[in-house]
């Protein structure tokens, strides 16, 4: 009994190690001076708290592709990172899934989220461009944004 207790906390010492090492990996590859930089040049971001949430997403993107692989010998790493990036990225595209053109950049839009599909958690239901000189509220049957000109 006394053997099969050590094993365990052996085990989870072990998994505790491994996740830790797992943090300090992605801590260390972070480049979250490249995000800003970035966001900076894009026009974006007028300082250190507005990059922040990006170089976190990046950070977050990056150690979780980091992750994929990190049980693989290091020659065959690449791979699972590259096929991570390429499906993160897809995954980012297909939040527009049904809208997937006709999108203007710098442009507010009304987006009605409605329950997703097979395992994705939401899906875009309708979108409308916010224009100037239009009044927006919601409709008397709650489902729907109604709109009208302002006078």
């Amino acid at each position: 009994m006394g053997v099969r207790i050590r094993t365990i906390a052996r085990l989870v010492v072990l998994a505790a190690l491994v996740a830790g090492a797992g943090i300090l990996v992605g801590r260390a590859t972070v480049d979250t001076h490249d995000a800003h930089q970035r966001g900076y040049r894009a026009g974006l971001y007028d300082g250190y708290f507005d990059g922040l949430p990006v170089g976190e997403a990046q950070g977050r993107r990056e150690g979780r592709a980091l992750q994929a692989g990190s049980s693989l010998p290091a020659p065959d790493r690449h791979v699972a990172t590259d096929a991570f990036s390429a499906g993160y990225a897809a995954g980012a595209d297909d939040v527009f899934a049904g809208y997937d053109g006709g999108w203007a950049l710098s442009t507010p839009y009304v987006v009605t989220v409605r329950r997703g599909l097979g395992g994705i958690t939401y899906r875009i239901a309708s979108r409308a461009p916010v224009e100037s000189g239009v009044s927006y509220f919601l409709c008397p049957t709650g489902h729907r944004l109604c709109q009208r000109p302002r006078p």
